[in-house]
């Protein structure tokens, strides 16, 4: 054995040592977790998500489809959703890396002289599989549902695959990153990159230069920025499994730097709640940002799924799914008048004209946004106004309602038998208000293209957002009965 393999073969000893202490023969489970959850998931898509989008594909125009497949610009588009789909990977790295080893871990074992990358290569393992497994089922299920609809030729699945695979490595390495790039960089003299330099041989022509580099960026991680996400991240699941969302919100939440010298003024009743909304999208412009760009983008694309009766369905469900998004982003104000539902009221108001006076911000600029860039998105189709703009206005009707649901959701519902409430419990509990935006909204939108001059139909679009901004406002005053005392 060689004097430069020596240190690399005595950590992966010391390593395996303390997981059979620690976990007995039979290792750690968490292998075995993951790849139970990534089978679970697999079925999962294959049973209900591959039924589902085949219907959807089938519903449109799959001449349209198959056009748009050969179209130059496809490839375009698909690069734009990567890269944001990567950016907000590397934000989220900020916040919870792939690399979250326990506390006893990272104090006991990462802060010994092993190498830093063989002592949490199993953490980062899990989450790569993890993103692996996710992009490459959303590929297969994309090119399966192509082919089962008769829009694409069989063969498209297995691009489908790799193309979901890659994009999968690449939410990886962004995602990483974002973690990595926070730690300082190590000192040329650190235990870390003398075992860097000793163990992986020469950087040029070599097989393993992409695992050189994950090993230099999981390397850059000091002991600190570890702690700190594993505490983080622990005090977010205990935060979601207990249903407060508050919890989760201010762990997640960035520090306050900006407009911190404004000042917010009495303005009577209404204006002051309207001018504490205006001053938290200042403080936190990157919300507003995103908010804005994805009202915007999804705006765009229901006026040119109401404008063309051949844009696939789908469309128009994903672009209610983003608008919901956006609209939360913008809804900061709500939100935190959620969180004090049972403390005294700031400015006297009672809890449901507060929580209407916080949607005025988010509506009037998602109103704002979703009319104009949606009706021009319906103008430049050749649809007319008249056309385009009333269900534009519906939809965000729709989508107050459903953000008052997400906002004032209370605890997640538990049973006599079992006061913690499940995984799946607490799951479709969180997913309901976008669930129900996503359907109502995509399902009018779709409606008003297959039946365009059916008045049940305008009728019952309208009152499903009277009835979902009614729901919103209801849940708003038993949330704050539920406060009172007895």
């Amino acid at each position: 054995m060689s004097a430069d393999s020596t240190p690399h073969t005595s950590d992966r000893e010391r390593l395996a040592d303390t997981v059979h202490v620690l976990h007995g023969p039979g290792g750690n489970p968490a292998r075995k977790e993951v790849a139970y959850a990534a089978y679970v998931a697999f079925i999962v898509v294959g049973l209900y998500g591959f039924p589902l989008l085949r219907a959807l594909v089938i519903a449109g125009d799959r001449g349209g489809m198959a056009e748009a497949l050969r179209s130059p610009w496809l490839a375009l588009v698909g690069l734009v959703a990567v890269a944001a789909v990567a950016a907000m990977a590397r934000e989220a790295g900020r916040v919870r890396g792939p690399i979250v080893a326990p506390v006893p871990w990272v104090d006991h074992v990462v802060a010994s002289s092993v190498d830093r990358w063989a002592a949490l290569r199993p953490w980062f393992g899990y989450s790569v599989f993890a993103v692996l497994v996710g992009g490459g089922m959303a590929g297969l299920l994309a090119g399966a549902s192509l082919w089962g609809a008769g829009v694409a030729p069989t063969w498209v699945a297995a691009p489908a695959l790799l193309a979901g695979l890659v994009v999968g490595l690449v939410v990886g390495a962004a995602w990483l990153l974002g973690q990595s790039r926070q730690s300082p960089p190590l000192p040329a003299t650190s235990r870390e990159n003398r075992t860097s330099s000793a163990s992986d041989g020469p950087v040029s022509r070599s097989a393993f230069a992409r695992s050189r580099v994950w090993r230099q960026e999981v390397r850059r991680l000091g002991l600190h920025d570890l702690r700190t996400q594993s505490a983080r991240s622990g005090r977010m699941v205990g935060g979601v499994q207990a249903g407060d969302l508050r919890a989760v919100r201010l762990e997640a939440a960035r520090p306050v730097t900006r407009a911190r010298a404004s000042r917010l003024r009495h303005r009577g009743p209404v204006l002051t709640l309207v001018a504490r909304d205006v001053l938290g999208l200042r403080r936190a412009p990157g919300a507003a940002v995103v908010g804005l760009a994805l009202s915007a983008a999804a705006a765009w694309a229901l006026g040119s799924t109401l404008s063309s009766g051949s844009v696939p369905p789908l469309v128009a469900f994903v672009a209610a799914l983003v608008s919901h998004v956006g609209f939360a982003g913008l809804s900061e104000g709500l939100r935190l008048e959620a969180d004090t539902m049972g403390t005294p009221a700031l400015f006297g108001s009672p809890p449901v004209r507060a929580a209407a006076t916080h949607l005025l911000v988010p509506g009037g600029l998602h109103l704002t946004l979703t009319t104009v860039a949606g009706t021009i998105a319906g103008v430049v189709a050749g649809a007319s106004v008249g056309t385009v703009l009333p269900w534009l206005v519906m939809t965000t009707l729709v989508l107050a309602g459903g953000n008052l649901l997400s906002a004032y959701r209370g605890r997640p519902p538990t049973s006599r038998f079992n006061a913690v409430p499940s995984a799946q419990g607490v799951l479709l509990w969180f997913a309901m208000p976008l669930i129900l935006d996503t359907l109502l909204v995509g399902g009018m939108v779709w409606g008003a293209t297959q039946w365009p001059t059916s008045g049940l139909l305008v009728i019952g679009s309208w009152v499903a957002a009277a009835l979902m901004l009614y729901a919103g406002l209801n849940r708003v005053q038993s949330e704050s009965l539920s406060h009172r005392d007895v």
